[in-house]
């Protein structure tokens, strides 16, 4: 029982850094989502706290069930088959422009995160 209390208090925690950043997407002037503002909350208090076990075993958790949230939307991409083709360049380069930028990116924060190994 206490397993499943933890599981329950670490998704009321994540739901409740979510809310707060759709909050903050309604009054602010910027362009961002509310989860990921939800995200960078999170990020900043727990740069202040430990987190604690059930909210560290709860995220695991979820990571561990993370490829299971894409199945819908790549079953959405079959039901939308005319909006695809039309627009398939425009995807292609998203896809490659976004893989390229990561791993461009990837690099740049290894690279300056650990300085003694890039300078061998």
């Amino acid at each position: 029982m206490s397993n499943a209390l933890d599981y329950l208090k670490g998704l009321s925690v994540l739901v409740l850094f979510q809310l707060l950043g759709e909050g903050l997407a309604q009054v602010l002037p910027i362009a961002v989502p509310g989860p990921v503002l939800g995200m960078i909350l999170l990020f900043f208090v727990l740069r202040q706290i430990e987190p604690p076990d059930w909210l560290t075993k709860t995220a695991g958790r979820l990571i561990g069930l993370l490829s299971l949230f894409f199945i819908p939307a790549g079953v959405g991409v079959f039901f939308l088959p005319e909006p695809i083709q039309q627009q398939w360049p425009a995807i292609l380069a998203a896809i490659v422009g976004g893989t390229l930028l990561s791993i461009a990116l990837t690099g740049l924060v290894l690279k300056a995160l650990t300085p003694d190994i890039a300078d061998r």
